[in-house]
């Protein structure tokens, strides 16, 4: 997860700074434009509304926090074996989100990020297709628990300030672990959709199949030939249709 930038606020400055740029926006208007109807008011009112809302942000200050967007809730099943799995692997997520937050290194930081990404996509797969539970096992009961153990030791390392020769070591090897769970997190979402694939791709070759023995596909077939193909067989029809008259 990206981590928070927060700039500080001090919204009782932006009261006072709204106030008077309030207020000294409907004195400015008042001189330049006298007052003599309601809709006059009305326009100053507005006018000093609007930036006194512009100066109470500006002198409040913005909360620029920037964070990867949570793992949306998830719907349930049904089935009280896959929902317990995804409620799970949420939790393992939630604290290796817990982590992130603790992590200073952003290359770390958005390779869990991309992590989360996945990780939700196999879940609502799983959702979807309950019936792929089984392929995630070794996921929830190995990978994503291994996963949020060495976040944790390279949290801890930094949290310390250990900078001996074996801790940066130790952290070098859980950096380019990490890369090597984001392919293997790749291939498990990749693995849950190979059947449909396999699907799709029979599919295709029975179709294709279809269409040569039909003579609708091949390097000697063109619109016309196969308009010309067509008008034949219409014909064909129409004969014998009256054959039978």
């Amino acid at each position: 997860m990206a981590k928070k930038i927060n700039q500080s606020t001090s919204p009782g400055k932006g009261l006072v700074a709204g106030f008077l740029a309030g207020g000294g926006t409907a004195l400015v208007y008042s001189l330049l434009f006298p007052l003599h109807r309601l809709g006059h008011y009305a326009i100053a009112g507005g006018l000093a509304l609007l930036l006194g809302r512009v100066a109470y942000i500006m002198f409040s200050g913005l909360d620029t926090s920037q964070q990867a967007p949570a793992m949306t809730d998830l719907p349930v099943t049904g089935d009280e074996a896959v929902d317990r799995l995804i409620a799970r692997g949420r939790d393992l997520m939630a604290q290796i989100r817990q982590e992130d937050e603790l992590i200073p290194d952003p290359e770390l930081s958005n390779q869990i990020v991309e992590l989360e990404r996945i990780s939700g996509q196999i879940f609502k797969t799983v959702i979807e297709q309950p019936g792929k539970a089984p392929q995630i096992r070794r996921f929830m009961d190995y990978y994503l628990p291994t996963t949020l153990k060495m976040l944790t030791g390279y949290r801890r390392l930094t949290e310390r300030g250990v900078s001996g020769r074996e801790a940066q070591a130790t952290k070098g090897r859980i950096e380019s672990a990490m890369k090597v769970v984001l392919g293997a997190f790749e291939k498990q979402l990749a693995t849950l959709y190979q059947n449909d694939m396999l699907d799709i791709t029979t599919d295709i070759d029975v179709l294709e199949t279809m269409l040569r023995q039909d003579a609708l596909l091949g390097s000697g077939f063109t619109p016309q030939a196969g308009q010309a193909q067509a008008s034949a067989q219409a014909g064909a029809q129409a004969q014998m249709k009256e054959e039978t008259k």
